[in-house]
């Protein structure tokens, strides 16, 4: 056990002194273009990216989640004042120097909105300063800029969170999941616009999700969530609440990660997404009548299926696919599953933003590009089609996007054995042979993944000279069932000690000296930032490294002790995070991975970040940790911030963080070459 105790909330609170708020962006959220253009947002130029600010570089942004209504008026989230709100675009496309009308001001912003299939409502997502509590509110598109009654709030209480599931076809409704009647449970509601009510229309506990209804609104294909790995599907009929279970069962008997993805033409088959195979996630055809399934989509079942959509008419499917972390689109016609040949799409990661009667929306997101979105215009079989049309524009800030870095996906060999990928980034003009000072960047969830997406912060971090490694450690999705279950309950420290093979790996292949490598990373990443400085330590007092492979640490909204993490996190995410990393019952072994726990094996400098309002981890886990280097004689660098949650939405906050770690990871790690 470490010489400091693990210590609650208010005991914590009265230990420190506050500093002002501090901002991780995940990243920016990015969607990509076709051809890779930037036009129209400020003329580039080459000037050297080690002279750029800081400042500059996280301003670069492309206004994101476009949508058309039918008459064909775009709308757009952007974040121009350094707040995502929402707006509605004067032309056919949305940037900096487009004609846009401001449509929201919400203090922290519009997580999100979903325009009615007739266009004659929009929802509206927001939430308080982070907490994740998201109401529902309703924006008339024809009212009048500025019109105080635009908007009015439908689904509102502020202890609540709520989502969205699904429009009526008919736009008469939507369903939506809510946890009023237990924090820990979410359930399903049919919201009818004629009444102005939401009605329960299933009541068991659990977390539920609904992802289609029938075009008479008797029946619904509706989830129950468990966890990433183990999932229940079923058809609710919405008279009695009866369920009738759809789901696909594993050839050995365990837990089936699937989802629905809507009903077939005709509303008598399903399709659905599960790992019943290989361990990954695959399309299937289910008759509703007969059970039989099918995997009707050959081409498609060799790679993890990222998402799959059809538009209200239930004429057209898109599916994305993952490969080793990039994206690949494919669109077909229902209900033969005939292939429509897409226009050439940039190598990235592809999101899919709308399908919409005849009209596919998409971005993509490189290491290049900021995220540009492109419509196109599905042509009738045997027409010629249009070429898709650029609908986001990028303001580069001037930067010339073309000097940024790419990734290297590289695979490197875990104390096992175990093949562990990884995206590698070298800085611009770095010299073969020499040694750089490198950031070893843990993501969260920790069923996630790094993907080769737009960074700002990270071009910023290689142009200054830092190179950057983001493993893929095991857990992560993306790579089969397998892998994203190898770090589950007492498999924990088996995945932070891949991370200390990451560092081991640059150390090997003379890209770094030991000790000018740096952990970082938030929410689960920030565990392993934290976990691998613990392990680190623990392989040179057991005689496996000569000496520690890391000289500092950047720990974001992170947990440090599982116990008292387990214990304060949002009831709603209690269960599932049990699932993942053991339960309470066992306090022993959530001890015995708690970092906390082993804090006299911390001995390097540290930069802890944190929102007071974050409801996945509360912010006493990032207090523990201060307070217990502070009682060892170590002064770690502290940044809170009021106004946000778990990850940091405002562009102030982040520009403030970002600077501040830029500043620790000079003071700690350096940036001069060897």
């Amino acid at each position: 056990m470490p010489s400091a105790t693990p210590v609650r909330h208010a005991a914590v609170l009265l230990a420190l002194s506050l500093s002002s708020t501090l901002a991780l962006a995940q990243h920016a959220g990015a969607p990509v273009p076709l051809a890779r253009s930037t036009a129209a947002a400020s003329i580039s130029t080459t000037e050297p990216l080690a002279s750029i600010s800081l400042e500059r570089f996280l301003k670069i942004r492309a206004p994101g989640s476009p949508q058309f209504s039918p008459d064909g008026t775009l709308y757009v989230r952007d974040w121009p004042d350094g707040i995502w709100q929402l707006y509605r675009v004067q032309g056919n496309a949305a940037g900096p120097d487009s004609k846009m009308t401001k449509l929201t001001n919400y203090a922290d912003g519009l997580s999100g909105y979903s325009i009615s299939p007739d266009g004659s409502r929009i929802l509206l997502f927001h939430a308080v300063g982070g907490n994740e509590n998201t109401q529902i509110s309703l924006l008339d598109p024809k009212a009048a800029p500025g019109d105080p009654n635009a908007i009015k709030p439908i689904v509102s209480d502020p202890k609540v969170q709520f989502a969205a599931n699904k429009w009526l076809a008919d736009s008469s409704g939507f369903l939506y999941s809510g946890n009023a009647e237990s924090p820990r449970d979410f359930y399903l509601y049919l919201f009818d616009f004629a009444t102005s009510k939401g009605t329960r229309i299933l009541n068991r506990p659990g977390s539920w999700s609904a992802s289609d209804i029938t075009a008479d609104k008797s029946r619904a294909l509706v989830s129950e969530y468990r966890s990433i790995s183990d999932t229940s599907i079923y058809e609710l009929t919405l008279s009695d609440g009866s369920l009738k279970d759809l789901g696909l069962a594993s050839p050995d008997g365990s837990t089936v990660s699937q989802s629905l993805v809507g009903y077939l033409p005709g509303e008598k088959s399903v399709l659905i997404v599960a790992d019943i195979e290989d361990g990954m996630r695959k399309l299937y055809q289910k008759d509703l009548a007969t059970g039989a399934t099918s995997k009707p989509i050959p081409e498609i079942n060799d790679y993890e299926i990222d998402s799959a959509s059809m538009n209200t008419e239930r004429t057209l499917l898109a599916v994305v696919t993952n490969k080793d972390g990039y994206g690949e689109l494919q669109l077909y016609r229902l209900p033969g599953y005939d292939k429509v040949t897409l226009p050439p799409i940039e190598e990235g990661v592809i999101s899919l933003n709308e399908l919409k009667t005849d009209r596919i929306t998409w971005s993509v997101s490189n290491a290049k590009t900021p995220g540009l979105a492109y419509t196109w215009n599905i042509p009738p079989i045997g027409r010629a089609a249009d070429k898709p049309r650029q609908v986001t524009i990028a303001d580069t800030q001037g930067i010339d996007l073309a000097q940024f870095t790419l990734p290297k996906l590289i695979r490197y060999k875990a104390a096992d054995g175990l093949d562990i990928p990884a995206f590698l980034f070298l800085p611009p003009g770095h010299v073969e042979g020499s040694r750089i000072p490198f950031i070893a960047n843990y993501h969260g969830g920790p069923e996630s993944q790094f993907r080769p997406v737009f960074s700002a912060q990270n071009q910023y971090l290689l142009a200054q000279g830092f190179g950057i490694i983001q493993p893929n450690v095991r857990g992560s999705t993306g790579y089969g069932r397998a892998f994203h279950m190898m770090d589950d309950y007492k498999n924990r420290w088996k995945s932070v000690s891949d991370g200390v093979d990451a560092a081991q790996w640059l150390v090997d292949k003379n890209l770094a000296r030991p000790g000018r490598i740096a952990t970082y990373g938030g929410s689960y990443g920030g565990f392993m930032s934290v976990a691998t400085l613990v392990e680190d330590r623990l392989r040179v007092e057991r005689g496996q490294q000569k000496e520690p492979l890391f000289g500092a640490g950047i720990n974001v909204v992170g947990i440090v002790n599982m116990k008292t993490f387990l214990e304060q996190t949002s009831g709603y995410r209690q269960k599932l995070r049990e699932v993942e990393y053991g339960p309470l019952s066992d306090s022993e072994f959530l001890e015995s991975v708690s970092p906390i726990n082993h804090i006299d094996k911390i001995r390097v400098p540290m930069l802890i970040a944190h929102g007071l309002n974050d409801p996945r981890v509360p912010v006493g886990e990032a207090m523990q940790l201060a307070v217990g280097l502070m009682q060892r004689g170590y002064e770690p660098e502290q940044i809170y911030f009021p106004d946000e949650g778990h990850g940091f939405a405002k562009l102030s906050n982040r520009l403030i963080f970002s600077q501040r770690m830029v500043d620790f990871l000079r003071k700690s790690i350096g940036t001069d070459a060897e």
